[in-house]
């Protein structure tokens, strides 16, 4: 009889043991809580820009909402393509996340040789739309797209500071603006959107193109002066008011860029589903949300299948752009 209640009893801890083993998402063969670790998000571009703002404000949820750190790594340089190389050789056992945009696989490409597809990733969910607004110091009582082209009726050839090079979506567009206004200008590229700011605020250069978390308080402080943006309807910043668009000054240029958090394709599917709803938790928080309205950002929840509708429709009308800086 004792036999038998000790079997009972083994049999009952083995049960036990199997199923707090079947928690959590396998890995490499065995049985692992996922996470049990650290996880990093690869951030392409440098410190105080957009996209590592609001990064570092989705990691700085990690314990709370993964029950693990979340790091931000900035691997910064070719117009994205270091981090994204980064990202792919990482293991696909899902602790690395990579912010990625659009130009990536719509623009790049046609600007320099990349080891990566579409299909290498998986995006989890949008982090945000870019309201590209192009800029300049107001000591240079450049305020209009007017007096951009006396400014350079004057001979001179004007700076624009760029986060990248070729290929890098901020410097393709202001170069097509330049060329479609038929103005002389030259590229200063930086690493990030903030050292682009602080190089104009610095009169460095002329010109730099910049996001609303960027640019609004040099703006409201009458540091900088806004000529326009990209996205076609225009956009409203809170502190600045409306900001035209080209579109509606008369330019033939638009353009609406975004950034995503995305995994290898590779990583398993329950990891990826965790990811996910991490950063849809954080996304959902009152107080990530107060933080968000605070930098006048709204973090854009899209489906994977939205952003790579999005990414096909970038790829698209960059055909009519690429030709005229090439």
């Amino acid at each position: 009889m004792k036999g038998k209640r000790l079997l009972s009893m083994m049999l009952a801890g083995l049960l036990t043991l199997g199923l707090a083993g079947c928690k959590g998402v396998p890995s490499g063969g065995g049985d692992e809580k996922f996470p049990s670790k650290q996880v990093t998000i690869i951030m392409p571009w440098s410190l105080g820009g957009g996209p590592d703002t609001i990064a570092r404000q989705v990691a700085s949820y990690g314990e709370k909402y993964l029950g693990v750190p979340v790091i931000v790594e900035n691997k910064t340089g070719g117009a994205g393509t270091i981090a994204m190389n980064a990202a792919l050789q990482a293991p696909d056992d899902g602790y690395s996340m990579v912010v990625a945009n659009g130009p990536l696989f719509s623009l790049t490409p046609s600007f320099q040789q990349v080891n990566y597809k579409l299909d290498d990733i998986t995006p989890l969910t949008g982090m945000r739309i870019t309201e590209f607004v192009v800029l300049t110091n107001a000591k240079s009582n450049i305020k209009s797209i007017d007096d951009l082209k006396s400014y350079a009726a004057s001979g001179k050839t004007i700076k624009y500071a760029t986060t990248g090079g070729p290929g890098n979506d901020s410097y393709t567009m202001i170069a097509v603006l330049f060329k479609l206004l038929d103005i002389p200008a030259e590229a200063i590229p930086y690493d990030g959107g903030q050292d682009a700011i602080n190089a104009l605020v610095g009169n460095h250069v002329d010109v730099a193109i910049g996001s609303p978390p960027v640019y609004r308080d040099y703006v409201i402080n009458g540091e900088l002066n806004c000529l326009g943006t990209f996205i076609p309807e225009g956009i409203d910043v809170e502190g600045i008011g409306h900001i035209p668009s080209f579109k509606e000054q008369g330019i033939d240029v638009e353009f609406t860029g975004m950034d995503y958090f995305a995994v290898r394709s590779s990583v398993p599917d329950e990891r990826k589903q965790i990811l996910t709803k991490f950063i849809q938790d954080v996304y959902a928080d009152p107080d990530f949300q107060k933080s968000m309205k605070e930098m006048n950002m709204q973090a854009w929840n899209a489906t994977e299948d939205e952003i790579k509708t999005m990414i096909e429709e970038q790829t698209e009308s960059m055909k009519d752009y690429i030709p005229l800086i090439q």
